[in-house]
């Protein structure tokens, strides 16, 4: 039982710590370093590592080790595109199946929103917290298999949705805050084609601010990684990006 507590453990600590940017997106993981950071002994840190890897958080390799997964601009377009059919399903059987605790759930969370939305300096925040909204509409769902898959997604996805306030101006947050209330609205009211209307709208909008970014990331370190072949430096890439 203590084993298997200490294994839970590992795996919860170092996926928060992923989630939270602790570890960031290309960072290497030693087993041996996290096990002494977190006090434990390297068998649960590795089996944490091998299920973080199964679940796409961290990217496992042969001679590399394990490395924080990190996404290309391709990538990132595939998950968004998954991300909408799925949710576009989710919300559709959420109309028809939500119940009472799931309709009260999704508006403490706007409740949580609005003050959130009062101080700009917690949009980063704001934006973690609407997530919540997206999973307990998959949840509302009531199919238990298409909220693993959604909550899995949305896991892979949380480390670089924080993208969203890089190019975000004003009036695109007022615009994502105003279509979390159409959708709690659209559920009340039993109305699954507006609902669906507006979480591809909300979907496809971050879609195209986030891919804004890792475009020109994989076009600015293009050139830079063919100047360190090519020059056989010695350093490595984390160190230029910021």
């Amino acid at each position: 039982m203590r084993k298997g507590r200490v294994a839970v453990d590992a795996y919860t600590t170092i996926k928060d710590m992923i989630l939270t940017g602790q570890l960031k997106p290309g960072n290497k993981l030693s087993d041996q370093e996290l096990a002494m950071e977190l006090g434990m002994s390297r068998t649960p840190v590795r089996h944490a590592l091998t299920r973080l890897a199964q679940e796409g958080l961290i990217d496992e390799g042969r001679s590399r080790g394990f490395h924080v997964a990190d996404l290309d601009a391709k990538q990132v377009a595939d998950l968004y595109a998954l991300r909408e059919v799925l949710e576009a399903h989710a919300i559709r059987l959420a109309v028809e199946r939500a119940t009472v605790e799931d309709m009260k759930e999704l508006a403490e969370v706007l409740e949580t929103l609005d003050k959130l939305s009062e101080d700009s300096s917690k949009r980063g925040e704001e934006i973690r917290v609407g997530l919540k909204i997206h999973e307990i509409i998959a949840r509302a769902s009531g199919d238990t298999f298409l909220h693993e898959i959604m909550v899995r997604l949305l896991n892979r996805m949380h480390f670089f949705i924080w993208m969203d306030t890089l190019n975000e101006d004003p009036q695109a947050a007022e615009a994502t805050r105003r279509e979390h209330r159409e959708l709690l609205a659209c559920i009340r009211a039993g109305k699954p084609d507006e609902a669906e209307a507006v979480i591809r709208t909300h979907i496809r909008t971050a879609k195209q601010g986030i891919l804004k970014v890792f475009e020109a990331r994989d076009t600015f370190y293009q050139p830079a990684q063919a100047t360190l072949v090519e020059g056989h430096s010695s350093g490595g890439l984390a160190s230029t990006g910021h």
